[in-house]
């Protein structure tokens, strides 16, 4: 489940560890989750479709920690796929992440397959979101494509991957190089460089055929202000087009982010600049509230590109039953206005539980 941002990208900042630490030899943790959905999907162009069905999603996940004499934070984080069939957001066929860390009093090094700080740091509506991450939880998964062009889900460029299709994740975690900064005053910096967008875990095609020399920055802000939760953050990216007639990959991300007695509030705006050679730009807005076990939330995501729009009201909740047993609802109502792409429209019910262990 999605949760309230304040406090999770702190995660990073935790990792920080001052030299004078022990050392510890390399230890294993295993984790994981296994969410069971069933889906209704009621939408335009939906022809020989039935309109309900299951869907399973499982990840295991194994993370590894070690300390050195001097203080050096090091280890690993592997996220594997563990469904009987591929991934369907195209995250990769065996696992989500896999990469190496460094850390210490200098920051956290990150290498490998994984999000880049445009995506890390980047405060949005969904950070806020109960259920399966509203706008961008897994409603994509019960509906059908509406065509070319539409930003379906907040997010950069790079984050968002395919505007041709719902859900498509092919290029977030490409290879690269992540440095997070130490978090100071509750601030911290985030720079990414992925060689090409198109390469990640074992191929290395060096084919131009994609974005290469892509950056990525991001500066974060985490604070409580007597008992007022507080975010902020400003990313960007930037590409270049390898490929004949395209456009440099390209964009920025603003979004705050609040919490007060257990409401929370938060938006963002994002802009491709001109990655996709049209104006193209998003929206968010999100209000929730926790109130012990449960929670609630209600995020809208409001795009265009071009002559194409695309809106998306979900309101999501969720129930802690037991330790790590949560069974949740969520409703998707979208509508997508296409000028070059296909419009639809269509309501997506998902009622869940999920097992995180």
């Amino acid at each position: 489940m999605k949760k309230f941002l304040i406090g999770t990208t702190a995660l990073i900042g935790a990792a920080m560890i001052a030299g004078a630490a022990q050392a510890e030899d390399p230890k294993v943790m295993v984790g994981g989750v296994i969410d069971f959905q069933a889906g209704y999907a009621d939408q335009d162009g939906s022809a020989n479709q039935s309109d309900f069905g299951f869907r399973n999603d499982t990840e295991v996940s194994f993370s590894v920690h070690g300390k050195a004499d001097n203080g050096l934070g090091y280890g690993a984080v592997i996220d594997l796929e563990a469904d009987v069939t591929g991934d369907a957001n195209n995250e990769g066929l065996n696992a989500s992440n896999t990469y190496v860390f460094m850390d210490g009093s200098f920051g956290r090094f990150e290498l490998g397959s994984t999000a880049g700080a445009a995506e890390t740091l980047a405060v949005e509506a969904d950070n806020i979101a109960r259920g399966t991450g509203g706008i961008d939880g897994d409603w994509v998964y019960f509906a059908n494509p509406t065509g070319a062009g539409f930003i379906s889900t907040p997010g950069l460029g790079a984050e968002h991957g395919s505007v041709t299709a719902f859900g498509d994740e092919s290029s977030f975690n490409a290879n690269k190089i992540n440095y997070y900064s130490p978090r100071f005053s509750g601030f911290q910096l985030g720079v990414s460089y992925t060689p090409d967008l198109e390469n990640r875990g074992q191929l290395v095609d060096r084919l131009e055929n994609g974005y290469g020399d892509v950056w990525e920055a991001g500066l974060n802000y985490e604070g409580d202000w007597d008992g007022l939760g507080f975010a902020a953050a400003a990313t960007g990216i930037m590409g270049d087009a390898e490929f004949a007639g395209g456009n440099d990959l390209e964009g920025y991300n603003v979004g705050l982010a609040t919490n007060l007695y257990g409401f929370n509030v938060a938006g963002s705006y994002g802009d491709w600049l001109d990655t996709l050679g049209v104006d193209a730009d998003y929206y968010t807005v999100g209000l929730g509230y926790d109130f012990g076990p449960f929670g609630a939330s209600a995020t809208w995501l409001d795009s265009s590109a071009g002559a194409n729009d695309f809106e998306n009201l979900v309101i999501g909740a969720d129930y802690s039953l037991a330790p790590g047993l949560t069974p949740y609802a969520e409703v998707s109502m979208f509508d997508a206005d296409g000028g070059a792409g296909a419009s639809n429209d269509g309501t997506v019910v998902i009622l869940g539980t999920e097992l995180a262990f």
